[in-house]
């Protein structure tokens, strides 16, 4: 059976979400809130440093992301804990990446982020942890 390619994002954030809530709660909820006003002002790869200097909850978020932006355009699958790791490869691949390839990343995070954003409401309020 095919998903549609918002089934396939919201199906990633609820993994996500469940994780980030039920290790971190409250904070990963606020990043989960702020992170899409992050990226626009200041853009995707600023955004990604100052999560990979913080705390749990901001690496965690910077694992989310670079998980959920590898699985839809780089064609890597990585599991929930891995994109982190990543961190420094992916960072040079988008430097490296054209002005039009740097937007697509930048929508999908910001897509990936607007299904995060609603679940982690939903997570809370239903109590459900990973």
């Amino acid at each position: 059976m095919t998903q549609t390619l918002d089934q396939q994002r919201a199906a990633l954030a609820w993994q996500y979400a469940t994780a980030g809530m039920g290790q971190h709660g409250k904070e990963y909820k606020g990043l989960a809130k702020g992170a899409p006003a992050l990226i626009m002002n200041s853009g995707l790869m600023p955004t990604l440093a100052f999560y990979a200097g913080k705390g749990a909850a901001a690496q965690q978020m910077l694992d989310h992301l670079i998980c959920g932006m590898s699985s839809r355009l780089a064609g890597q699958k990585l599991g929930i804990g891995q994109g982190g790791r990543f961190f420094p490869d992916f960072m040079k691949m988008l430097q490296s990446s054209s002005s039009h390839d740097y937007m697509r990343y930048t929508d999908e995070a910001l897509e990936q982020l607007k299904w995060i954003r609603q679940f982690v409401d939903a997570v809370e309020h239903h109590g459900e942890r990973a």
